[in-house]
């Protein structure tokens, strides 16, 4: 009677989440195609208001920005969508805030006294000149990896929303109006705009929750600090290596190349990259917020679930990537200028990658809230190997700046397609005991 009773239960849930599903997922979604739409249309323009060496700038700098803000927050952001009681979870956000505080100060006093050194390895001069911008986009970018998790636990999806419309709208305006100052500050600190406007976006969300805030008493926090040690102990080494996989390719071909000849690949990330992201990301929030309540309660279809998510993405992302690379070449120099006619040619070359990145990377975030990090650690170490030994390799083979991004795409491509393999391993034994 109690195991028909279970059933029911399960089936019920499963199917309230399915019915509830679509709108906040479209919701989140249409936020992050508004916010990055902006972007990729504000790009004609900042391609005639800037130059190569801008957006390769920009490149260098939202990579070591996006590695550091990454860990900043020392894994306890990734933590906050797994407690079951409210209470841990804001302890877990106060836990969160203070890494990021501290993290974000040892980030302000290396960017000073380490200035000239980054930028004479990267060549880019606006370390240098405005060494402040990147410690205070690690700020910006960990402050909002903590607030979008707090956001997606609550099931936000109208603050989540709001946030990836304000980031592109930030950006933009902050390119364009201080593009008459002339060199890259215009560029590269609207990581930090955007940022900062999306900030703002997600904390406006659910503010009638009358909910008062924890005592921070110091029994709890330690109970909660104990029980979640993993994350800071191994997510927060997962996140840097997981991040560092994805940018720090860039640091190592400005290294090889120089900044100012990344151009192409930094217009490339801008116009393809962000918005992949971006969508990426929205799709990781639906994994956390609905899935992860699958996960909490221990109901539901988890694994049909996300094959069914999977196999829709990968429909989707496989006719884009093809289209983007038969017109890629052609469309670009007309759009952004005859100066980026090698943009296209880039464009086609990375355009798997980046279709691999949306279809599988949203999954990944089962793993934390199956207490799989030892197997999400694993997979981002050897991701990290193969996508910055693509370029460390192809650099000492003396190859040209399109071989290495290839052999940069085939590994990343590679590394996806384990990922998934990973995830719909763990989501199998991790449910095996499920009421059916």
């Amino acid at each position: 009677m109690n195991a028909t009773l279970a059933s029911s239960a399960a089936r019920r849930a499963a199917a309230a989440l399915r019915r509830h599903a679509g709108r906040p997922a479209a919701r989140v979604v249409t936020g992050s195609i508004v916010g990055q739409g902006l972007v990729v249309a504000a790009s004609p323009a900042i391609t005639r208001l800037y130059g190569p060496a801008d957006l390769g700038a920009l490149a260098v700098v939202t990579a070591l920005s996006s590695v550091v803000g990454a860990v900043a927050p020392l894994g306890w952001d990734r933590a906050i969508v797994v407690p079951r009681g409210e209470t841990a979870a804001r302890l877990l956000v106060a836990s969160a805030l203070v890494s990021v505080l501290v993290l974000s100060t040892a980030a302000t006093v290396v960017a000073f006294l380490c200035r000239e050194q980054l930028a004479d390895l990267t060549g880019t001069q606006v370390l240098a000149d405005a060494w402040w911008v990147c410690p205070v986009t690690v700020a910006l970018v960990a402050t909002q990896r903590v607030v979008t998790a707090w956001a997606a636990r609550r099931r936000d999806y109208r603050g989540l929303a709001r946030r990836n419309v304000l980031q592109g709208v930030g950006q933009v305006v902050c390119n364009l109006s201080l593009a008459p100052l002339g060199g890259s500050l215009g560029l590269v600190l609207g990581v930090a705009a955007g940022r900062l406007a999306a900030l703002g976006g997600a904390a406006a969300g659910r503010g009638r929750s009358r909910r008062a805030a924890p005592v921070l008493r110091r029994g709890a926090m330690r109970a909660v600090i104990v029980r979640y040690r993993r994350f800071p102990l191994v997510s927060t080494w997962s996140s840097l290596v997981n991040v560092a996989g994805q940018q720090a390719p860039i640091v190592l071909l400005a290294a090889a190349h120089g900044s100012a000849t990344l151009g192409g690949v930094a217009l490339t990330l801008r116009v393809l990259g962000a918005p992949v992201g971006m969508v990426a990301d929205a799709v990781g929030l639906q994994v956390e917020g609905q899935l992860g309540a699958l996960v909490r309660a221990r109901q539901g279809d988890l694994r049909g679930s996300v094959r069914r998510a999977v196999a829709r993405l990968t429909v989707v992302a496989v006719v884009v990537a093809v289209l983007v690379a038969a017109v890629a070449p052609s469309v670009f120099p007309v759009v952004f200028g005859g100066a980026w006619a090698g943009s296209g040619a880039v464009a086609s070359i990375m355009v798997p990658a980046f279709a691999a990145q949306v279809v599988v990377s949203p999954f990944s975030r089962l793993l934390p809230l199956l207490e799989r990090q030892g197997t999400q650690l694993a997979w981002d170490l050897a991701r990290f190997a193969a996508t910055a030994g693509a370029i460390v390799v192809t650099g000492l083979a003396g190859t040209d700046l399109v071989v290495s991004l290839g052999v940069w795409s085939g590994a990343s491509l590679l590394s996806y397609a384990v990922l998934l393999l990973l995830v719909d391993r763990a989501v199998t034994r991790h449910t095996a005991d499920w009421p059916a």
